[in-house]
Parts: C-alpha cells; structure tokens; sequence
C-alpha cells in the first residue's frame, strides 16, 4: 500500500490561520493516482482546492525542476489555481528540500513558473486572461440576476460587468461600492442563480472595488465549482490585473481579497500583457501522510 506526503498550506497568508488553505499531496512517479482516485482525496480534503505535484524528471522532489501539477476541487478538477500553486512551490522548497531556482510546473494552462522574492515571499507568473467588457444595453436577465445576487445591488448603466474568455470568470464593479460594502457582501447566490451562470458559461462571480489602503480590492463566489466563496484567488488576479491596469493606468498593484480570511497579494502585468506575476506568502500548517 503506497505512503503518500500531504500537508495544508495557507497561501497567501504571512500568520497562521490567514490566506487560503490548500491540501498538497507529494506524488511519486512509481505510484501514481488514478483520476478518481485524486477526485476523492480532494473530496476528503474538503477544502477549496487539492494540488498533486508529481516530478517530470530524475532527481526526484529534491531535485527536480519541473513537475507535473494538478488541482481539484472537492468536486472537480480546475483548469487553474494560483493559491494552490504556491501551495505547491513552498511544499517542494519548504518541506521537501528542492533548491531550484526556478520551479516549472505542467499544468492544464501551461507551464507556470514559481521564484523566490523578496521577504520570503513567492512569486508565480500566470497567464493574463483580460475579460471583454459587455455593454450595460446588452445586459440579460441572466446577467442581471448575478449581478444583483453578487453584489445585493441591481444592474445599471454604471455596473461593469466583463468575462474572461479562458477561465469564464465574471467581473463585476459596481462604482457605487467602496472597499468596505465589498468586505461587507452577503451575496444570495441561490439556486435559480447558480442555474443562470450555468447558461452563461461561467465558472466563477468575481466582486471588486477600488482599495482605500491597497489599489483594489475583491471576493471571489463560486459555486460552479463547489466553492461557495474563495477565500483568496491566485488566478482571480489574472483577470483582475488587465482589468485595473486599463482603469488605473498602471500595471503594478498591491491587492487585497477581503474575504473572512482574507490574503494580501503583490501583482504585476508583464509590458506585453501576456503574463501577470502573482506574489504571496505561504505558511504549512499541518504535515502528515495517507495510505492509499
């Protein structure tokens, strides 16, 4: 019966109990896991999101370079997840003893790529995923009804309301909202809600205002898959980094998710716009193994 690593990281977070949880499960070559087999333990895990990291070349966790990573949800698998990606790197380099000075990760949005920063943060380079803004006249019902759930609000002409083209991640800013009627949001995502985001192919409702102490702010709701709200969103901020760089005329930002647990992030938009450079802590909270 093969041993399996795993520990809980809270990423994006420099003290316990801050950031988000991930579980990350050290997968070795010679014992891989089934599909199902991942699905379930992240199931077990039951937080937002599980990672398992596998190397792609000799040397093993300590000394390999590139490795093959993967993320799940208690439900489903996801294309990308930033926090669960820093999860992984302070996984290889904290516990685990890999020294490289740049970690390559195969994922199913490509290679991404994790350093070292400064303070002991990490820094991870995501694809930019800039959402296309849609026109307040040509607001459906069905965007109207995630809108008012999200933000308690109804849609107007002022409202916002843009969509990324790879990840599905719906924007929304309302001007009317500060930094403070954001942390405050008790969005009532029903649902005949979740049934509409269904029809407009999204997967996640992505709440955001301008910063009073930071350059913005945002939540992340999504129960398209099985997360009622994230807690902090590595991969939210690929799509939150265009979006603020065209409104603030900038592409550096500090950026807070002011969920109940809240995470604070350093985030950059590469001159071409292509990549967007995510920084964070992460603290490893609990380390163990599981037999499968």
């Amino acid at each position: 019966m093969p041993t399996y690593k795993i520990f809980t990281v809270d990423a994006f977070a420099a003290a316990p109990f801050g950031g988000n949880q991930a579980a990350v499960v050290a997968v070795p070559p010679e014992h891989p896991l089934s599909d199902e087999t991942m699905q379930a333990l992240a199931g077990e895990m039951n937080v937002s999101e599980t990672a398992f990291v596998e190397p792609l070349e000799g040397g093993g966790f300590q000394a390999a370079e590139r490795f093959g990573l993967r993320w799940f949800t208690p439900t489903v698998e996801v294309p990308l997840c930033g926090h669960a990606t820093l999860a992984a790197a302070q996984v290889l380099r904290g516990e685990l003893g890999n020294a490289s000075g740049a970690l390559r990760f195969a994922t199913l949005s490509g290679e991404l790529v994790v350093r070292a920063g400064a303070d002991g943060r990490l820094e991870m380079t995501l694809p930019a995923d800039p959402p296309a803004a849609a026109a307040a006249a040509a607001a459906t019902d069905d965007v109207r009804a995630l809108v008012a759930a999200a933000t308690g609000r109804r849609h107007t002409d002022a409202t916002e309301v843009a969509v990324s083209p790879a990840l599905r991640y719906m924007v929304v800013h309302d001007p009317g909202l500060g930094a403070a009627d954001v942390a405050a949001l008790e969005p009532g995502i029903t649902a005949p809600v979740v049934e509409a985001g269904r029809r407009l192919g999204v997967r996640a409702v992505i709440v955001t205002a301008r910063g009073t102490d930071c350059d913005f702010v945002s939540r992340f709701f999504a129960p398209w898959c099985g997360i009622d709200e994230d807690p902090v969103t590595g991969s939210a901020h690929a799509v939150l980094a265009p979006f603020w760089a065209a409104r603030l005329g900038r592409r550096s930002f500090a950026a807070r998710q002011c969920s109940r647990r809240g995470g604070d992030l350093r985030v950059a938009l590469a001159d071409d716009g292509a990549t967007v450079v995510v920084g964070g802590h992460a603290r490893v909270m609990i380390r163990g193994t599981i037999d499968l």
